[in-house]
């Protein structure tokens, strides 16, 4: 994942997380980098289990207060 923020300083600085609405299961199944945005497998996919996947993502800034994006991968 790539979010920009043309601040300077703290307020530039973009950080990643789950999104509220990402199940407990999806969270054990994919890792994601607070500050990369990279997302990565980290357990083992059952697709016979569930067709697909959703990861809800938070995107903010460090500024006061914070901004923020959303989005969501399938």
């Amino acid at each position: 994942l790539n979010a920009s923020d043309p601040d300077e300083g703290p307020n530039g600085e973009t950080q990643y997380s789950f999104g509220v609405h990402t199940s407990d299961s999806v969270r054990r199944l994919f890792a994601l980098d607070p500050r990369s945005g990279k997302v990565r497998v980290s357990g083992a996919l059952d697709f016979e289990e569930s067709p697909f996947y959703e990861i809800y993502v938070r995107a903010h800034d460090g500024g006061v207060p914070e901004m923020e994006g959303h989005c969501v991968l399938q």
